[in-house]
């Protein structure tokens, strides 16, 4: 569909402002400009190299969620994970966003908390009331951006905002200077980014979440036609960015196999897939997959021992 992007501009009461999705206590209505839609959760799992590659792109995972509205704009929790394990950096931080020129342009304003406790008041959702005590203003890192095309793109003065950098602590590398969401897509450059070069950015996508079921024959890949012990459970969730759950059986104890739902692009076929991994635990080696088109809703695959049957989540946008 043409537009759907990541970003929802939603008017309020005939004013030019920005609107969101799927927030905890908060009722969001789009306007016919609301052809972008901001929440929800990207990961940069397909930009990700393999081991030994020259350009170590480190694992991103975004989460956009409007956290308030007020009569000043929208204010938007922006976190952002990078990394793995106890080398992991987290940073979130508080966006007003606002538009004008008829939503065609936008400014995103990050605040910085003060401390840990408007911090974790903001990353648990629930009943989050801002208090500008709580809250620095970073005017100087404000993004200004145009929606053009069906894409927005927004960035900060790079030189400006650096003069902050040294208050800001840890947390600043995961700064964003700049943004631009384009279908499915939301890339990101921040400070720590720069590292990699001029051009270097995070690509993430829109994650979707698939639930479903397994059904697992006790004697494995080797199984006898007459072998009746299927072990079966109703408790699988992955998501499409990367998701990958150990099958179970049905004592809930590891079977020694996983499923993994990835996205794919083989550029020789010209090819754009989901892809629905069987994995082997004690090699992490895929022993067989199937493939579907990125915006299916139902994924699958039948090995005569092992059967997975996924589902997408209903998420109201």
């Amino acid at each position: 569909m043409r537009g759907l992007i990541l970003l929802s501009l939603l008017v309020l009461a005939g004013c030019d402002s920005f609107g969101g999705s799927r927030a905890e206590n908060h009722h969001v209505t789009p306007t016919v400009s609301g052809d972008l839609v901001l929440s929800g959760e990207f990961d940069n799992h397909e930009q990700l190299q393999p081991a030994g590659a020259a350009v170590a792109v480190p694992h991103v995972h975004e989460t956009l969620r409007l956290a308030e509205n007020d009569r000043n704009g929208h204010l938007w929790m922006w976190r952002l994970r990078s990394g793995e394990g106890a080398t992991a950096a987290e940073a979130a931080w508080l966006y007003r966003v606002a538009t004008t020129d008829n939503g065609n342009r936008s400014t995103f304003t990050p605040y910085r908390a003060l401390d840990d406790a408007a911090r974790a008041a903001l990353v648990a959702g629930k009943d989050f009331k801002f208090d500008d005590k709580q809250w620095a203003e970073l005017t100087p890192c404000t993004l200004n951006g145009e929606h053009k095309d069906g894409k927005l793109v927004a960035s900060a003065d790079v030189g400006a905002c650096s003069a902050l950098l040294p208050g800001l602590g840890a947390t600043a590398a995961l700064l964003p200077l700049k943004l631009t969401f384009d279908g499915d897509m939301l890339s990101t450059v921040t400070f720590a980014d720069q590292a990699r070069g001029a051009t270097a950015s995070i690509d993430a996508r829109r994650v979707r979440f698939f639930a479903g079921w397994s059904a697992i024959n006790g004697g494995g890949p080797k199984m006898q036609t007459t072998n009746q012990d299927w072990h079966t459970r109703q408790d699988l969730r992955a998501s499409s960015e990367g998701g990958r759950v150990p099958v179970r059986w049905r004592d809930g104890a590891a079977s020694g196999y996983s499923i993994e739902l990835v996205r794919r692009t083989y550029a020789e076929r010209k090819l754009s897939v989901l892809q629905l991994n069987v994995i082997e635990d004690a090699t992490g080696q895929t022993i067989d997959y199937a493939w579907a088109d990125p915006s299916t809703s139902n994924m699958g695959i039948n090995l005569g021992w092992l059967q997975i049957g996924l589902t997408v989540e209903n998420t109201a946008r």
